[in-house]
């Protein structure tokens, strides 16, 4: 059932206490306190609730820090990610919803032999979260495999039907139960699908920071304030967001991954950020699936009809019909799954971090050092500054701001994976 959730209560003591605003004061303190950090970790290691022991920064986007980290009581590996107060995060309220949410169902249906929806098997898993120095909110997360993003680079923007329908199946699942929550991620992105190591089968929903409430029957509706690459055509003009929204940018992922990266075209470059966004509404409002996706398989122009043809209004939303397109396809398969059972029976699973040499990579070699999740996204300076000496494969470019992508996305020349690391965890 629906249920209320005020996002800007600050007497939900259960949940750090946020503000959406920026204070100078605040930034500078933080800054000041970030730099002790800095020099200071090595001899004195960041531990936070003396819990949590920080080690690398694992990721940087323009609102947090990922940190891998040590969980001291379990004696466990987990991820750390820290957000300034001052921004907005409505990411902790959602996973902490849906976690209440499948205790009490698994409670009451254990009995009774149905089957309950487990959301860690769709959305990243929120372990513990609370306030750092009276600067962060910190939340503890299970680890996770690399993004789509990274694969997507990886594999040189091309995956095989099978895996791609696999893709669309599981985002629509996870989709599914954040809607079922009357939550819109709206601002769905290929970083925000988070492979695992261990359930193959499994594609994580992560990135929820701008992720809204939706009340159906309210004539008032939230706004989308963050756009990037795959933003729906409604979020481009201001319309009212809805669940549609969030099924519109899963196509335009989709539809980037059937053509290789050509849709958009990531050769092109762009002067400022609001000429990239106008160019691609441009791209998107022209779209005609027979036409795009006339080479491809029927099954993904009958999605991508289903999904332009739905009524943003008409809820709640069939997905077993978005889904019955694809009915019959079988040996789904993750393209990345054979490369991960390799390098997991090479470590033997006795080691976090593992080496990749000579991978053979379908049509050619490749040699790559390491394999790197980090994505190297533009930094603001109070996360740059973040723990400098935990930083080393972190990865940091200068480069216009005005024609970055939201969080969560890259501007077409940090597209790279040159030298990386991938995560095995036991």
């Amino acid at each position: 059932m629906y249920q209320d959730i005020d996002f800007n209560d600050q007497n939900n003591n259960n949940v750090p206490k946020t503000s959406t605003e920026h204070s100078n004061t605040k930034s500078s303190d933080s800054q000041r306190k970030l730099s002790q950090m800095k020099y200071n970790n090595k001899e004195n290691p960041v531990i936070i609730d003396n819990k949590y022991v920080l080690l690398n920064v694992i990721y940087q986007g323009k609102t947090s820090t990922i940190f891998e980290a040590i969980n001291l009581q379990l004696q466990q590996a987990c991820v750390v990610r820290m957000t300034l107060i001052s921004k907005s995060d409505n990411s902790t309220k959602i996973l902490q919803y849906f976690k209440t949410q499948f205790e009490n169902q698994f409670e009451e249906k254990y009995q009774s032999g149905k089957i309950v929806q487990n959301p860690q098997d769709c959305l990243v898993r929120l372990i513990d979260h609370g306030v750092f120095m009276n600067q962060y909110n910190y939340q503890v997360l299970n680890k996770t495999g690399p993004s789509l993003k990274f694969w997507f680079n990886f594999w040189k923007s091309r995956f095989s039907f099978e895996c791609i329908i696999l893709i669309i199946l599981k985002t629509i699942d996870a989709l599914q139960l954040l809607h079922s929550g009357n939550f819109i991620h709206a601002n769905l992105n290929m970083q925000s699908l988070l492979t695992s190591l261990e359930n193959q089968k499994t594609l994580s929903l992560g990135n929820l920071q701008q992720a809204i409430l939706f009340k159906p029957n309210s004539k008032i509706g939230q706004k989308c304030q963050h756009l990037n690459k795959y933003s729906s055509l409604g979020q481009h003009l201001g319309i009212q967001i809805s669940p549609k929204d969030d099924l519109e940018s899963l196509l335009y992922i989709v539809i980037q991954l059937l053509t290789d990266g050509e849709f958009f075209d990531q050769q092109k470059h762009f002067k400022t950020r609001s000429e990239k966004l106008q160019w691609y509404f441009s791209v998107k409002h022209s779209f005609l699936p027979e036409k795009v996706l006339k080479n491809y398989p029927p099954c993904f122009t009958d999605f991508a009809n289903k999904i332009k043809f739905l009524n943003p209004m008409e809820l709640p939303i069939n997905y077993d019909i978005l889904k019955s397109v694809f009915k019959g396809c079988k040996n789904l398969e993750f393209d990345w799954n054979p490369l991960i059972n390799g390098l997991k029976k090479n470590s033997g699973n006795t080691s976090q971090q593992v080496s990749m040499q000579n991978v053979d990579l379908k049509s050619g070699q490749l040699s790559l050092d390491t394999i790197n999740e980090s994505l190297n996204e533009q930094v603001i300076d109070i996360h740059h500054s973040l723990v400098q000496t935990q930083k080393h494969i972190g990865d940091y470019c200068d480069f216009n701001p005005e024609t970055q992508e939201s969080d969560g996305e890259i501007s077409f020349e940090e597209e790279s994976t040159d030298k990386s690391y991938v995560y095995c965890f036991k």
